[in-house]
């Protein structure tokens, strides 16, 4: 339920459902609808780089449309894109990098699109077990690992040149937001990247907010709604640009915020971890 439609009635309806505990299964039912309808939707469907599709059932689960295939692919390999050309723009191509890490990776959307990159090490985290043991077993290029809702990650201080994390920021809770912020920080090296995601303005016109949460979201103020669902994709977090910029990633320089840039419409914030620091620095809080 990431997509960016109007909830209107289907707000209403997951907070009725949330008060007796049933929202969560309602979002399994309607992604597994959503995975039956891709799954025949998508049949006789191939990547062009060789490399298998993942099932529609996992598909589904990191958003309701890539249980189509084409838009599963098409999504990836936008991202995959725009990261490269990002990282181009600040005078880091992609493909010199020493190592990058996908936090989120999924069933490999965006992971599948480094294949291709000569030298670098490419690793990948997630906290479903099943997406990890599909990409351990279709994308051998890459070093995929199981990690917790909350911090630490398995990998030593200054490890990576880039980290990024399309919709995840979006489906956490404000105390793990800042949690795994400082864990961003410890990971990257000195001058190391990182770009999320964050569901900004563009969504205070879809009726996914009320009145009490849009004022406190004008007043720069980040809005989690279904914190108890943390890590699944009932939870969706609202991120103030200022409230992300001075607040969530305060110990960052901020490099370009894009808002409702992504075929989602989500916001892209790029940061780097300034030069001088080392792995222990700690993030501000909030």
């Amino acid at each position: 339920m990431t997509g960016p439609a109007r909830w209107g009635l289907r707000r209403a309806l997951l907070d009725l459902f949330e008060k007796v505990r049933l929202a969560r299964p309602l979002v399994r039912v309607y992604e597994l609808l959503l995975a039956t309808r891709g799954a025949v939707a998508s049949r006789g469907i191939s990547s062009d780089d060789g490399l298998p599709l993942p099932p529609a059932h996992l598909r589904a689960q990191i958003g309701p449309s890539h249980a189509d295939a084409r838009v599963f692919l098409a999504s990836g390999r936008h991202h995959a894109e725009l990261l490269s050309e990002l990282l181009a723009d600040k005078g880091r191509p992609i493909e010199e990098l020493d190592a990058l890490l996908d936090w989120g990776c999924g069933c490999g959307r965006v992971l599948r699109h480094w294949a291709r990159l000569p030298k670098t090490r490419v690793c990948g985290v997630d906290i479903d077990t099943r997406m990890v043991e599909w990409c351990k077993r279709h994308l051998s290029f890459a070093d995929v690992a199981v990690t917790r809702l909350s911090p630490p990650l398995p990998y030593p201080g200054q490890t990576f040149d880039l980290m990024y994390a399309f919709s995840v920021f979006t489906h956490l809770s404000e105390e793990l937001q800042h949690a795994w912020m400082r864990e961003c920080f410890r990971v990257l090296k000195p001058d190391g990247f990182l770009l999320i995601s964050t569901l900004g303005e563009y969504y205070l016109s879809l009726d996914r907010l009320d009145e009490r949460e849009r004022s406190s979201f004008a007043a720069g103020n980040l809005v989690v709604l279904y914190e108890r669902a943390s890590g699944t994709s009932l939870c969706s977090a609202y991120h103030p640009p200022r409230y992300v910029r001075e607040r969530l990633a305060a110990d960052f320089e901020q490099l370009a915020f894009q808002p409702a840039a992504d075929e989602g419409r989500h916001d892209l914030h790029l940061f780097r971890k300034p030069r001088g620091v080392g792995a222990t620095h700690r993030a501000s809080a909030r």
